[in-house]
């Protein structure tokens, strides 16, 4: 009788030994703690409560993405950059392109310098950044170098530029452009129910 309760004791020993080495078992690899399965009081395993809270913070960059490229930018339309004040309207939710036309229409012999601005207001659920592109000593296709100042104002980002004549007389030449404008996704999610809303202004007062 003596052995069998021996025997009994030994067995119980090494069956405890298994139950610690599994509840050392490092959390966040995937594999639930087996000692968690005997607390009364189990603590939720802290890297299956992350993962799913990194996810939700992390910006959607595949949905705010396109297609769309310099090369391809949509034309939007043109405005003079030294006459009137005509404005364009764009919408959208996703990266984006849109080439202007940025006119000179004074013809009288004082300098005027030409003018454009872009002006975009983020939705609430994500945030975008604008660039303007202008070629100012050439009439071509900009796409790499950035003219303008900038201001910003809540959701709205503002960009002012200005070229062409800069003294009080005019210059002779033709500084009508080619403006091209990026909207640039920066955070947050992209959904078509949360629209940018884009305005080009030439001749901005």
């Amino acid at each position: 009788m003596a052995w069998h309760w021996l025997w009994l004791a030994i067995v119980t020993v090494i069956s405890g030994a298994g139950c610690a080495t599994a509840a050392k078992e490092q959390p966040g690899n995937g594999t639930p703690d087996a000692g968690k399965g005997d607390d009364p009081n189990p603590t939720p395993d802290a890297g299956l409560i992350d993962a799913p809270m990194m996810v939700a913070d992390a910006p959607s960059g595949t949905t705010c993405a396109s297609a769309m490229t310099c090369a391809s930018a949509q034309m939007l339309g043109s405005v003079s950059g030294d006459s009137g004040n005509t404005k364009l309207m764009a919408s959208g939710y996703q990266s984006a392109w849109y080439r202007v036309r940025v006119t000179e229409d004074d013809s009288s012999p004082f300098g005027l310098s030409l003018r454009a601005g872009a002006k975009l207001t983020s939705p609430s659920g994500a945030q975008f950044d604008v660039f303007l592109y202008v070629n100012t000593g050439s009439d071509v296709v900009e796409c790499n170098t950035t003219v303008g100042s900038a201001t910003t104002a809540g959701a709205t980002k503002t960009i002012r530029a200005e070229w062409g004549e800069s003294g009080a007389f005019s210059n002779g030449s033709e500084d009508g452009r080619n403006a091209s404008i990026e909207i640039r996704p920066v955070s947050g999610t992209c959904a078509p129910t949360q629209m940018w809303q884009l305005e080009v202004e030439g001749n901005w007062l």
